[in-house]
C-alpha cells in the first residue's frame, strides 16, 4: 500500500502546467497579459541583453515596454525596449 501512495505522489509531480513566458523574447501580447512580476522578469532579462534603460530604471522600463506594447502587440518585448525608437510613431 505504501508503495501505491509513493507512486501516486510521484506521478503527480509529473504533471506539468504550462505558465506564461517570462522572457525577453515574449511578444507584447504575452508581455502584457503578465502580473507586474512576470513584467520585471522580462524587463531584468532585456536589461541583460544590453537595454540602458531597463538596466538604469526597470520600474521606468516596464512603464515604457507596457505604453509601447499596448499599441505594437505583434512585437518583441527584447525588440521594443533594444529599439524604442522604432515604435515611436
Amino acid at each position: 500500500m505504501r508503495f501505491a501512495v509513493a507512486l501516486m505522489a510521484g506521478l503527480g509531480l509529473v504533471i506539468w502546467m504550462p505558465a506564461v513566458p517570462a522572457h525577453a523574447d515574449a511578444l507584447c501580447s504575452e508581455y502584457m497579459a503578465m502580473d507586474d512580476g512576470a513584467k520585471m522578469d522580462v524587463i531584468h532579462d532585456v536589461a541583460a541583453m544590453g537595454s540602458p534603460v531597463a538596466a538604469i530604471s526597470p520600474k521606468d522600463a516596464r512603464d515604457l515596454a507596457t505604453a509601447i506594447c499596448r499599441m505594437h502587440g505583434s512585437a518583441n518585448v527584447s525588440d521594443v525596449m533594444l529599439h524604442p525608437a522604432n515604435y515611436s510613431s
